[in-house]
């Protein structure tokens, strides 16, 4: 059996690796009311360059905070981007989000019991943008749920 060897997709997941600052703007979801939080994202690359690991954390206008792991990797049979989430809340990450890059957009559907989420992370420079439309339960359409804007500080 041959080894799975580093690619394009594992070098695309480099352009988040840094750390990152901004500001969230959140549409009233279950957890939370609709609100503006402030985020900070710590992206490192990790074991020889297969993955990368977040570390975030949402402070948002109460005081409270939000935090998650995140770990991005690479399916070597599909070359799907893959991403593992953990975060404060403590759902089971179940099946990883799915998806790949498009014009320097990385694209991620993430399936779970309450809905589908899709999110939309584009790094530019010292900026990244990060975009998630949901569909809960039994909804008929994606709506937003976020949009954020971070700069590089790192």
């Amino acid at each position: 059996m041959e080894m799975p060897r580093r690619g394009e997709a594992h070098e695309a997941l480099s352009a988040l690796v840094g750390d990152w600052a901004g500001v969230e703007e959140l549409e009233a979801s279950p957890w939370a009311p609709a609100s503006t939080a402030k985020a900070k994202a710590e992206y490192r690359a990790a074991l020889d360059g297969f993955a990368v690991v977040q570390e975030y954390v949402q402070t948002r206008e109460d005081g409270s905070d939000f935090l998650g792991h995140n770990v991005f990797t690479v399916d070597p049979a599909t070359q799907e981007t893959l991403w593992y989430g953990f975060d404060s809340y403590g759902f089971p990450p179940g099946e990883p989000g799915r998806g790949g890059w498009r014009e320097g957009t990385l694209h991620l559907e993430k399936r779970t019991p309450r809905g589908v989420a899709r999110h939309r992370l584009r790094p530019e420079g010292d900026t990244l943008t990060h975009e998630i439309d949901v569909k809960m339960g039994d909804a008929a359409e994606f709506s937003p749920f976020l949009r954020a804007r971070y700069v590089r500080t790192r």
